[in-house]
């Protein structure tokens, strides 16, 4: 409730096109997957609603209330893995990438 109210009173969203409700479950659901894909899945559930539109959703609560203030410096790692068919038999085929920043 409280939320919601704030979300009002910084007057976020220009056009009420879509229901507040509806964007603060959408940038809620993002914080938790990170995806913006597979939060338009989720929401499409409830509304029809772009991952475009909830990125942009999600900048603009960014700029007035940030989600996360500290950077950290990180080692980054990619991993993939991929499964190859021969002679009837399959192999997996790993990969990983790590890339140190100095």
């Amino acid at each position: 409730m409280r939320l919601r109210k704030l979300i009002e009173e910084l007057n976020l969203f220009e056009r009420e096109r879509i229901p507040n409700e509806i964007r603060l479950f959408g940038i809620a659901t993002y914080i938790q997957t990170s995806s913006t894909r597979r939060t338009a899945k989720i929401l499409s559930e409830i509304h029809s609603v772009s991952h475009t539109a909830i990125w942009k959703w999600v900048k603009k609560f960014e700029q007035k209330l940030p989600i996360s203030t500290e950077k950290k410096q990180r080692n980054l790692i990619a991993i993939d893995k991929t499964v190859v068919k021969a002679n009837k038999k399959r192999y997996f085929v790993y990969s990983a990438l790590l890339s140190c920043r100095r």
